[in-house]
């Protein structure tokens, strides 16, 4: 089993990272960025969380988390169609071309950093929209510049919670500790030589992070068969919260981990809107359907009882199914985490950038985006920094809805305006439900 999980991650990993077809289709870069930020922002956290909370029923819970992201796509992608009209900027609408001087591969690190380049063509596609919904847009990315401080602690709390425990270190003085000096040498290094180096890094982790997902259902797929084979098969029996309004906060606070797909509205200088709203809906299709899949393969790995809230729960439960697995889990856990934090902190500084303008430099806001991480890792823990950074994007999507909404009033050439209307409305309440109700884990 150790070398078919090995076998697996190098044949699903090398060609992404390496095969100049891959790398060169359009197709692929715009599907990656959303699916990599997806599945990178909790894969690893999401098995053990979200059965803590509904037990054997773990993967209808999921279903429906990944229901409301999904609609909350389809609305940003009714924004990324029509809220972007195409005569509003010069090459589909969104950012300046190739302005970083990046490859195109290197996709969710640089395409986030774009941020500031999509508020500059902001005004020139609301200027001819009611005042409320340009108030709407600005206050949106507010909050995102906000939710990615939130997101940079979130990353590096969780790496340094899966390095340590790979250590047998429990203390959370050490995890926050490990995560302060990470901040800081993220911090330094934008200051003095910008973050276009570490950013590169994406490519990479990117890839090893899809070939380890994809050896690890693998790897558990081969585990629960052959338990069905031999007829051993069998659920424990796990206990789902007895609260149910407390579980179903519990599991609003989890949104973070599906998402990411909203990377894609910041793509326009490498894709039309018609191809980036298309392989956006793909990747949530295809990381609903892994992550429906990962949560169902791991119950007859739960144990009888509570399951315990924690996020390096996976190491420990997968341990039975290969010896290389939580090796490989750890590793994987500390490059996606860390090229992750690099990029929302990448975009954090883009979107503070583009508030301010002139009043803050490069190095200031790299400077203030850790100062403010270093401050949530010192007075926030991991599971808490999960649900906040969770109710945040939750604001953030919320507003999008509110925007859509507003758009689809006034462009009465949109298709199904009405239903998107009422959806949106809708949708806005349900993501403000979850920025005020959701709770931590545990």
């Amino acid at each position: 089993m150790n070398a078919l999980i090995i076998l697996i991650a190098l044949l699903v990993a090398t060609p992404l990272a390496f095969a100049p077809r891959v790398r060169a289709s359009r197709a692929w870069k715009a599907t990656v960025t959303p699916l990599s930020s997806i599945m990178g922002s909790g894969f690893l956290v999401s098995a053990p969380l979200v059965a803590a909370e509904a037990g054997v029923y773990a993967p209808l819970a999921m279903a429906a988390l990944l229901l409301v992201a999904f609609t909350v796509g389809a609305m940003i992608r009714f924004n990324i169609r029509f809220a972007e009209p195409a005569v509003a900027a010069p090459a589909s609408g969104a950012v300046g071309p190739d302005a970083t001087g990046h490859t195109p591969h290197e996709a969710t690190t640089e395409h986030r950093a774009d941020v500031s380049h999509f508020l500059r063509s902001v005004p020139h596609w609301i200027s001819s929209d009611p005042r409320l919904t340009r108030t709407i847009e600005q206050l949106s990315h507010v909050v995102l510049a906000g939710a990615y401080v939130i997101s940079v602690t979130y990353y590096l709390q969780l790496m340094s919670v899966f390095v340590l425990d790979h250590f047998g270190v429990h203390d959370p003085l050490w995890s926050r500790l490990l995560a302060t000096v990470v901040l800081v040498g993220i911090a330094l290094i934008g200051v003095t030589a910008g973050l276009k180096g570490l950013e590169r890094l994406e490519t990479y982790t990117i890839s090893l992070n899809l070939g380890m997902i994809a050896a690890l259902l693998v790897g558990l797929a081969v585990h629960d068969g052959a338990l069905a084979l031999h007829g051993r098969l069998a659920l424990a029996p796990m206990v789902p919260d007895a609260d149910l309004p407390h579980a179903v906060r519990t599991v609003m606070g989890l949104l973070i981990v599906v998402q990411g797909f909203e990377t894609s509205r910041f793509l326009g200088a490498e894709h039309p809107a018609a191809e980036r709203a298309r392989t956006m809906s793909s990747a949530q299709i295809l990381s609903s359907l892994i992550y429906v899949v990962f949560v169902t393969l791991m119950l007859p790995l739960f144990p009888s009882g509570a399951v315990d809230a924690d996020v390096t729960a996976i190491v420990h439960l997968i341990a039975p199914v290969a010896m290389v697995l939580p090796t490989l889990v750890v590793i994987t856990a500390v490059g996606s985490q860390f090229s992750a934090a690099v990029a929302d902190d990448a975009a954090c500084s883009g979107l503070i950038r583009a508030f301010l303008g002139a009043h803050v430099s490069q190095r200031w806001a790299y400077l203030l985006i850790g100062g403010a991480a270093i401050g949530l890792t010192w007075f926030v823990n991991v599971l808490s920094v999960i649900s906040l950074a969770s109710r945040a994007f939750a604001l953030f999507y919320a507003l999008q809805c509110a925007v859509a909404a507003a758009v689809a009033y006034r462009r009465t050439d949109a298709p199904h305006r009405r239903s998107v209307m009422l959806g949106a409305g809708l949708l806005a309440l349900l993501c403000l439900a979850i920025s005020v109700l959701g709770i931590p884990a545990g």
